[in-house]
């Protein structure tokens, strides 16, 4: 519900604030005071077009504050999916400067116009000047329609509308494996010969390490022959002067010596036999390892040309066999999903067809109750219409074919024809401002219970009718009132008097300036205010007794 409005440098309006009351809420004023600059206010902060030129003279700036209470989930979850944190008071302002760009803010921060109109219908409708922000929206239209529903109507909308969402997910991927396989031929032959490559040449884990040592020593048989040649020489041969096998023999003869008499270095004299005894273990076997020593041309070359293979194929496909298997698999997956690509499109356009088919199915069922609905929605609003005293106004709902979407096959459209012989119109090309507002009042009064909006305002409302139709009219507002704020801009006193909380709006002139100012009457302000209306300029006892008796109040 909106709580509060302030207005400050708005046309004539210096600094106006505005507490607003639950249930019916009425603004009186004379002509030219400022009643619809209110409703003009109240209209930019909820997504109007900024327009600078409604900045009072002599300003700057204007700025439009307006503080609903809101405690549906749906809408805070809104508004926390665009990043607006909200507690149970939702702040929309809008700055309008001659300087600079017009802001619109919610709890304080920067609002896009596309995401306000996302919030604004769902919280307050204002019909005035040929607007309505629910009723005016063919989607909203639609809604409306479809919430005269029963259960089942709605079971198969929220069908629908998962199984055209299902459908466009299918959609899109099959759109993503058909862009995947536009060059699909080129990739297969790449992937083949690739694949090819790699099992042909068999690889094995011999090839990570061993293979390149086996090349590694057979390319250099001739150095290790001479470097284990010169070896067996400096051991077993003078080598410059010097013969290890006769030095250690004589080293052991003189160690041997020394134990006739000192027995100490018997555990070196067994060392020294024992180094002996391995030094020819370790020149048998050098010289044995040397004798096998054979170059084999062939065999060099055979593993050279294995060796480039597997650096060629590591370059290329890893830097290990491991990795080159990895890189095998995935690319036999890719090949496989490829060579099947076809076939699994084809499947997902057989799927796509069996769901549109269903879809389709279930919105033709759709739309025929939307049928049944608009002849009884026109009955309704007819009715309506015909108790509030537009005469000869004809109503009814349009439905014409469109694509298949989420909410069905159908454009929904409410029609008017005001006058006999008229063609039927669209609501929004309504001539009448007051003929508009009472047409809203007329669906509202049908509609009281099937949306959650819970701020209603509506301005010339009461142009060209009285008596009996003003009766109406109240009585249609109040009942309206009792689930819900109403804001009612009105001169009708058998309107006025039904209200919970009347706001009086005057014009004064201060520093030789017009201004607007608004206050909350009480009830002995209420019965003058009343019987001005009732009587005219020059208020008399019948009046004001006559104003007590439509407030209610003892004489």
């Amino acid at each position: 519900m909106l709580l509060e409005l302030n207005i400050e440098n708005y046309a004539i309006i210096e600094d106006m604030k505005i507490n607003f009351q639950k249930g019916l809420n009425v603004i009186t004023g004379e002509t030219g005071s400022g009643k619809s600059i209110i409703i003009d206010a109240l209209g930019m902060v909820l997504g109007g077009r900024a327009n600078k030129d409604v900045i009072k003279a002599g300003k700057d700036f204007c700025h439009i504050e307006a503080i609903f209470t809101t405690y549906d989930k749906d809408i805070k979850d809104l508004l926390e999916s665009m990043g607006i944190e909200v507690d149970d008071y939702l702040i929309i302002t809008k700055d309008i400067s001659k300087n600079g760009p017009s802001i619109t803010r919610i709890n304080n921060r920067v609002i896009t116009s596309s995401n306000l109109l996302k919030i604004i219908p769902k919280i307050i409708d204002v019909f005035a000047q040929h607007e309505s922000i629910s009723l005016m929206n063919h989607d909203n239209q639609r809604n409306l329609l479809d919430d005269f529903c029963d259960n089942k109507h709605k079971e198969n909308l929220l069908l629908l509308k998962n199984l055209v969402h299902e459908i466009n997910e299918i959609k899109k991927d099959y759109e993503n494996k058909l862009d995947s396989s536009t060059n699909k031929d080129r990739e297969i032959d790449i992937l083949n010969y690739q694949i090819n490559e790699i099992n042909e040449a068999n690889l094995t884990s011999y090839d990570d390490k061993e293979l390149e040592e086996d090349y590694l020593k057979l390319n250099n048989v001739t150095s290790t022959a001479e470097a284990l040649s010169k070896t067996i020489n400096i051991l077993k041969s003078n080598y410059e002067g010097f013969n290890v096998e006769d030095g250690l023999d004589s080293a052991i003869g003189e160690v041997n010596s020394i134990l006739k008499y000192n027995n100490e270095l018997k555990d070196d004299y067994d060392e020294l036999e024992d180094v002996r005894f391995r030094l020819k273990e370790l020149i048998n076997s050098i010289e044995s390892y040397m004798n096998n020593l054979n170059f084999d041309g062939q065999k060099l070359h055979e593993l050279e040309s294995r060796l480039d293979l597997v650096n060629r194929l590591k370059s290329k496909y890893g830097k290990s066999i491991d990795e080159i298997d990895i890189f095998l698999e995935s690319t036999q997956k890719r090949l496989d999903f490829l060579l099947n690509s076809e076939k699994n499109l084809e499947q997902l356009k057989k799927i796509i067809q069996e769901k549109e088919e269903k879809a389709l199915y279930l919105a033709q069922n759709i739309s025929q109750e939307r049928g049944k609905l608009a002849e009884d929605l026109r009955k309704k609003i007819s009715n309506e219409l015909e108790e509030l005293n537009i005469k000869n106004a004809k109503f009814k709902v349009s439905l014409s074919p469109k694509k298949l979407s989420y909410d069905g096959i159908d454009n929904v459209e409410f029609l008017i024809s005001s006058n006999l012989g008229e063609e039927y119109k669209p609501i929004s090309k309504i001539a009448s401002g007051g003929e508009m507002s009472r047409i809203m009042l007329a669906f509202k009064s049908i509609i009281a219970n099937k949306d959650n909006i819970e701020t209603l305002i509506f301005d010339e409302i009461d142009t060209g009718i009285s008596g009996k139709t003003a009766q109406i009219v109240g009585n249609k507002i109040k009942k309206l009132s009792k689930d819900r704020q109403v804001i009612v801009i009105s001169h009708l006193p058998q309107i006025i008097s039904l209200a919970n909380c009347h706001f009086l709006i005057e014009k004064e002139i201060k520093n030789k300036k017009t201004i607007s100012k608004i206050k909350m009457l009480n009830q002995d302000e209420r019965v003058m205010e009343l019987a001005r209306l009732v009587g005219g300029i020059n208020i008399t006892d019948a009046a004001i007794n006559a104003a007590k008796e439509m407030l209610g109040v003892k004489h």
